[in-house]
């Protein structure tokens, strides 16, 4: 039996069938010996460090995502049971969790150590915004289809300018989702890269671009420019002005998630298969 543990689960909101597994798992938990809290996703709002030693997430990858930025930089197990429609980011199924959740808290699972995206605003006159994102960073129109423009430095020299709908930044986890969807590359998750992609570039000799973890990418929405958002992991928002400058930067290895790559490109090959329904984005539409 494992040492007792710390662990945190968490219930896709409003998700009966999700809260009901949560209730079991937690009773599961409890009897071995472990100290267990359970919450609803929407009430939880940061997982201080040193607080847990594991979360399991009950909730498709939308609920994954906003539990993961939690939890950037600790050492923290984060595991899944998928109640979303295919679950890139989780390890198990309703149907087989506890032999994967035992192996978690026994540390026999496969792990995967992920880099995740940290952003930063710059506008003048206002104090910067910063945060995390897993999957990507994406600058974007808002309600109307008119062109963005955005000059992109890497490491301070210029790289290249776009005039389109936007651009997409994204990790190789995060590959799955925006990033694929505008044209760029699908990217194992094992590798140490981010991955940089215009959306619907106008007239641009702007193509995508694979480029090393440890380069620093700024974007600047430049004049001419139409309603622009950040949007991060499609979850969070907020728009920009002209002159605004987001730089993106990886952090290796940031997070520990119960799964492999096998289990990612599984589910790509489910997912294509399903044929499920997506929105605008590429991103599921209903990620959970």
């Amino acid at each position: 039996m494992p040492s007792p543990q710390r662990v945190l689960l968490v219930h896709k909101t409003g998700h009966e069938d999700a809260g009901r597994l949560a209730g079991r798992i937690h009773q599961w938990l409890t009897d071995q010996g472990h100290l267990v809290s359970m919450r609803e996703a929407a009430s939880l709002d940061a997982v201080p460090p040193g607080s847990t030693d594991a979360v399991i997430v009950l909730g498709g990858d939308g609920t994954m995502l906003g539990v993961a930025r939690m939890l950037v930089g600790q050492s923290v197990v984060l595991a899944g049971v998928n109640f979303g429609r295919v679950g890139f980011l989780t390890a198990a199924d309703p149907e087989n969790w506890r032999p994967v959740l035992e192996s978690c808290l026994e540390g026999r699972a496969p792990m995967r150590e992920c880099s995740v995206l940290a952003w930063t605003v710059r506008s003048e006159g206002r104090p910067p915004i910063s945060g995390y994102a897993v999957n990507d960073v994406v600058l974007s129109h808002g309600a109307f289809s008119r062109v963005v423009n955005v000059d992109v430095r890497m490491d301070g020299v210029p790289l290249t300018s776009v005039r389109g709908d936007g651009v997409v930044v994204a990790t190789p986890v995060g590959s799955s989702g925006y990033c694929i969807s505008a044209g760029g590359p699908l990217l194992s998750p094992d590798l140490d890269v981010v991955v940089f992609v215009p959306i619907c570039p106008f007239l641009s000799l702007a193509p995508p671009a694979v480029v090393p973890s440890d380069r620093t990418i700024v974007l600047e929405l430049m004049k001419g420019s139409a309603e622009c958002y950040l949007t991060v992991d499609g979850q969070e928002g907020q728009l920009l002005q002209v002159g605004d400058e987001v730089e993106v930067r990886s952090l290796p290895r940031a997070l520990r998630i119960v799964g492999d790559d096998s289990h990612f490109f599984r589910r790509m090959r489910m997912y294509a298969a399903a044929q499920i329904p997506v929105d605008a984005t590429g991103r599921e539409s209903d990620e959970g």
